[in-house]
């Protein structure tokens, strides 16, 4: 398996314009001494919109609804009736999202073949939990019902194994920021989590986006925030007051023999009851490639950063000795924060190994060690997205809310033209502050409203 080259060397080759001309306003404004922090001055706020569910359709003890321009889909029961419910219910946007749409114009249209995704989906297969093949195969059975009538088990296996086949040539990564906080930099000390999807915004996968909520017969209702036809996604949260949400890791250990991200963070959420469940969950499930995740509880207000592969998975608390000057990188109390590059010293290194000739190559220039790669390190836009969320959180104690992590999202280095989806979540109160990228023509989705989704009803066990 060839890892593709990632940006991660490419980037240092530039430094984000956004980055440049915050600089420079900066250290201009340092010299008025505001009663506003420079880093606070002029911020985006995205707008939040409050709208009532409407009920769309329904199937059994499924629903479909619409909560302003977002689609909830609703679903409970055993695992087989969930997944007919969402087929039944979302037929039209699943043929759309696998036909017309992202699957076609992200593998289809850019030299990926049917033989190969479906040989590497196959291997990954083989780690799946036996509910998931039946909510899988009564996915398959929904959508037949409901008009997809060509839809196949290889079409919705498709939809959960992407992510890792996206990892390698010819697509290139994308770029994610997630953190929590807690504690001393809420306005009351709950947990807020907000995470940017950097992903692709031109495929038009947003089109064909829903909010998913499962209700398993005797289990923890959880929602993720996906697309149609998926049973499982990159970001979401459950009624325990667990919120999840990933990045993609440059590493050099990876695999297809595993449980695909999309599964194994559903995995996480649908079974975790505390913190510590899940974490042990993350460190004893086959994984597959390089993932960062930012892990929270509400109910306990503490939450963990990590670093996976294949091979590895580091955990690091807050203040976390592993996050040090050393490695050019500063943790915090009541907080975790995530890009897309590593920061323990073993996981730089490694990376410096497996792409230092990449760097000589494309730059002219040994990377020998740490003291070679941090100062290129933090030219890159990874390192400046997690240093701004380190920053303006700091600016801020004792006063983020949700206006607040909306701004994270939204402004400086963080604020990509490219992401698909954006969130707060806040476990406490079983709310969840969402935004789709916008189409046609595309928009980056922290451009968009903001829409509250009050899960309290939907999260009753």
């Amino acid at each position: 398996m060839k890892l593709k080259k990632t940006t991660w060397i490419r980037d240092i080759l530039r430094v984000s314009c956004v980055w440049v001309g915050m600089g420079t306003l900066l250290q201009a404004s340092e010299t008025q001494t505001p009663r506003t922090p420079p880093i606070l001055q002029g911020l985006r706020t995205p707008e939040i919109v409050k709208a009532k569910p409407k009920l769309l359709d329904k199937e059994g003890s499924g629903r479909l609804y619409r909560v302003g321009k977002l689609l909830v889909c609703v679903m409970q029961g055993t695992h087989e009736q969930m997944g007919y419910q969402h087929g039944r219910l979302l037929a039209k946007q699943t043929e759309h999202i696998m036909k017309q749409g992202y699957v076609k114009k992200a593998l289809w249209d850019r030299g990926y073949t049917r033989e190969y995704t479906n040989e590497q989906s196959r291997r990954m297969e083989k780690h799946f939990p036996p509910e998931y093949i039946e909510e899988m195969k009564g996915l398959v059975k929904g959508l037949h019902d409901g008009g997809f009538l060509d839809a196949t088990y290889e079409d919705v296996r498709l939809g959960v194994t992407e992510a890792e086949l996206l990892h390698f040539d010819p697509d290139s990564p994308p770029g994610c920021s997630n953190f929590a906080i807690w504690g001393k930099w809420t306005s009351d000390g709950r947990l807020l989590h907000g995470r940017n999807l950097d992903w692709d915004t031109e495929s038009g996968a947003q089109v064909d986006a829903v909010i998913l909520v499962w209700r398993p017969t005797g289990g923890i209702p959880f929602m993720m925030v996906g697309w149609s036809g998926g049973i499982g996604s990159v970001s979401g949260m459950n009624a325990r007051g667990i919120t999840f949400g990933e990045m993609t890791l440059p590493s050099p250990d990876a695999t297809f023999d595993g449980l695909p991200m999309f599964l194994f963070m559903r995995r996480v959420l649908e079974t975790s009851q505390d913190l510590n469940q899940a974490l042990d969950l993350i460190q004893t499930t086959p994984r597959t490639t390089g993932w960062n995740y930012i892990l929270g509880h509400g109910e306990i207000r503490d939450g963990r950063a990590l670093e996976t592969d294949a091979a590895h998975c580091d955990v690091f608390a807050p203040m976390d000795p592993q996050e040090t000057d050393k490695t050019g990188h500063w943790a915090m109390e009541d907080a975790v924060r995530r890009t897309n590059h590593p920061v323990s010293e073993r996981r730089l290194l490694r990376l410096l190994e497996a792409y230092g000739e990449l760097a000589k190559q494309e730059l002219g220039m040994e990377v020998k060690g740490l003291e070679d790669g941090i100062p290129l390190l933090k030219l890159q836009n990874s390192w400046q997205r997690y240093d701004w969320m380190g920053r303006i959180i700091q600016a801020q104690e004792g006063k983020v809310d949700i206006k607040e992590c909306l701004q994270v999202l939204a402004n400086g280095p963080v604020a990509a033209g490219n992401t698909l989806h954006s969130w707060v979540f806040d476990p406490e109160n079983q709310v969840a502050y969402v935004a789709n990228a916008g189409f046609d023509p595309p928009v980056t989705a922290h451009k968009m409203p903001f829409y509250r989704i009050d899960l309290k009803k939907w999260f009753k066990e």
